[in-house]
């Protein structure tokens, strides 16, 4: 059995100013809605990265940008696998910075996903993924940017939780070796799900 991994977000309250940088709105608009249901603290700001083009790199970069001139304590930048080409160098510089990495493959909708399946099963490309997550009840109609999916998903987030822990370790036991970044399927959105909801009064 793979030995668990601490969870390097921090699970104490953090009351200095928190960033969570997106890479795109459907990952904004998630986490702005868990933290109106959280009601939690204003220090905690969550924005997308702005771009015409996707690109894991750039988020890291931005970061940085705002942490020096907006005062951010922590910072987290939220982006996918979806085949960029730049994943390794985006990772290597975020450690270098010590910003924390959600990293999610094929894509965000993996953890939509794990709140409905416990499963392994590796994703090509969003396209199919997402035809995989409108099976689930209650996903049918599911687009992009939705201000609903924190709603629909929110009584399932304790079994999105165990299942992207699980899946994780799973899927870092059978791959020894190779970097997260390489990995297909893992997302770690458990683990800022968890800071958040340590961060509620």
């Amino acid at each position: 059995m793979a030995k668990r991994p601490n969870n390097t977000f921090k699970s104490r309250v953090f009351k200095s100013k928190v960033l969570i940088l997106c890479e795109g709105l459907t990952e904004k608009n998630y986490f702005n809605a868990m933290k109106e249901d959280f009601r939690l603290p204003k220090t905690i700001g969550v924005e997308v990265f702005q771009s015409n083009k996707v690109d894991c790199k750039g988020v890291v970069e931005e970061a940085i940008k705002k942490a020096k001139r907006e005062g951010f304590q922590e910072i987290f930048v939220v982006f996918d696998h979806d085949n960029q080409a730049k994943r390794d160098e985006a990772f290597k510089l975020a450690l270098g910075k010590k910003i924390k990495v959600v990293f999610s493959s094929i894509c965000f909708e993996s953890w939509f996903l794990f709140h409905y399946k416990n499963s392994t099963k590796a994703f090509a490309s969003e396209e199919v993924l997402e035809k995989e997550l409108k099976k689930c009840t209650g996903m049918e109609n599911y687009e992009k940017n939705d201000f609903k999916h924190y709603s629909i998903l929110k009584d399932k987030l304790h079994i999105a939780k165990s299942n992207a822990e699980n899946i994780r370790l799973s899927v870092i036991e059978n791959n020894y070796g190779v970097a997260i970044f390489n990995l297909n399927p893992y997302t770690n959105v458990d683990e800022l799900v968890l800071f958040l909801e340590n961060q509620r009064a």
